[in-house]
């Protein structure tokens, strides 16, 4: 039950709203249903002891929920890094970036981004949800500037957007026809025109048409946005995303990244022009938002190494992603169009999804249903996120519960 749905009942008093929601959430809890506040004994793995909130004890299962692609937050490397760096600087940082906050494990870092992405300059943020709200936000102040984002946008990018003031409008999902209309209609009518699209879609798994997007970009002359949260660390050389890749990485005004996913760590990255890291550097995010602590700096920067001098890594990751969407699609599972380690398996019925959730969590398979209104109804699925901690065990082990299941609920054919 949503805030909105209330609203349409008649409820807008906070606290009776906020009854409704525990109200239902006790119920959920009681038939076993409530799935969103389980959690670990020992933090994200590829395999860990998981416990709902109704349970009396931990369950050993296979976690594919987590976005720690590379699998590196376990890397002896990685960790001998962090540890002697929380000896070197302690925890925390205490303050903005502005104030005292960075150090020059942060500067470096920033410069080490800026290369990456073949940019002159490197803004790091504390997260990646605030990577994306705040820069928007700083960029885009008013009416002069018009917003066009691909409707199957994250939540951070939605937010900035809220939060800027600017109209922002979606174009349909991936559809570069739908976003060229969209440029023609409004290019006279606004000074700017900004357009945001993630390079993968963290729901499906599928990747943004990005060359021809680049194509319409020469055309209308608007400004780029990529977010790389969910193809930094295995796609172009060493890791270094998809524009790299695909060879566009100096036609995007700016590229984004994350640190909680390929490497491991906390915070965001956005990377542009001197110009634009000095405009951003206002960023209500940048300025008043404690700095990421050094120890988690050193961490990502250890992640760099690895994924410069091991690619054996990355590929290790491809194979094992390969392995398991080719298995599914030979059981008959419907897995969209997912180019990416996110393999989604649509459902498509809510009822099914959510008695498959309980029995996968039996089975002793940690995941994540994606329900009403994250996507459409009709869309309803799971999100098997392949790391490389997964073994080709867990995979098969996966593929035959998958199997058991999609049969006995209709997803595929068997008896």
């Amino acid at each position: 039950m949503t805030y909105q749905v209330l609203n349409r009942d008649g409820i807008f008093n906070i606290k009776e709203i906020a009854g409704e929601y525990y109200a239902q959430q006790a119920h959920l809890d009681e038939m076993g249903q409530w799935t969103h506040d389980r959690y670990l004994k020992q933090s994200s793995h590829a395999r860990a002891m998981v416990r709902a909130p109704s349970a009396d004890e931990f369950k050993d299962c296979s976690v594919w929920s987590i976005n720690h692609y590379l699998g590196l937050n376990r890397h002896p490397y990685v960790i001998e890094k962090a540890q002697k760096a929380m000896a070197l600087y302690g925890t925390g940082c205490g303050t903005s970036a502005m104030s005292g906050g960075h150090s020059q494990l942060h500067r470096d870092l920033q410069k080490r981004f800026a290369e990456i992405f073949s940019k002159e300059e490197c803004i790091l943020f504390p997260t990646g949800f605030t990577a994306n709200s705040g820069t928007i936000a700083a960029l885009c102040k008013g009416s002069e500037t018009l917003i066009i984002i691909d409707r199957d946008s994250h939540a951070s990018i939605i937010d900035g957007c809220r939060a800027s003031g600017s109209r922002f409008i979606p174009f349909k999902h991936n559809s570069v026809q739908d976003l060229e209309n969209k440029v023609k209609k409004f290019s006279g009518k606004h000074i700017n025109i900004l357009v945001i699209v993630e390079s993968a879609y963290s729901m499906e798994g599928d990747v943004a048409p990005l060359k021809k997007i680049i194509e319409l970009k020469k055309k209308y002359g608007f400004l780029l946005y990529v977010d790389e949260a969910h193809t930094f660390g295995f796609y172009g050389e060493n890791g270094r995303g998809l524009c790299n890749q695909l060879g566009v990485a100096d036609d995007v005004d700016f590229i984004m990244t994350t640190l909680s996913k390929s490497t491991a760590s906390i915070g965001g990255v956005v990377a542009t022009s001197k110009e634009f890291a000095s405009f951003l550097r206002w960023s209500t995010s940048y300025l008043f938002q404690a700095a990421i602590p050094a120890a988690d700096v050193v961490v990502a920067d250890a992640c760099l190494d690895l994924m410069s001098s091991q690619p054996e890594i990355i590929e290790s990751l491809w194979d094992k992603t390969h392995y398991l969407r080719q298995k599914l699609v030979e059981l008959g599972f419907d897995i969209g169009k997912s180019e990416s380690p996110i393999v989604p398996l649509f459902v498509r019925d809510s009822d099914i999804l959510k008695m498959m959730e309980k029995e996968l969590y039996e089975r002793g398979v940690f995941t994540i249903a994606i329900q009403y209104p994250v996507v459409k109804a009709t869309e309803v699925r799971f999100r098997f996120i392949v790391n490389n901690s997964h073994t080709i065990e867990d995979i098969d082990d996966l593929v035959s519960i998958l199997c058991e299941l999609g049969k006995k609920h209709g997803l595929i054919e068997g008896s």
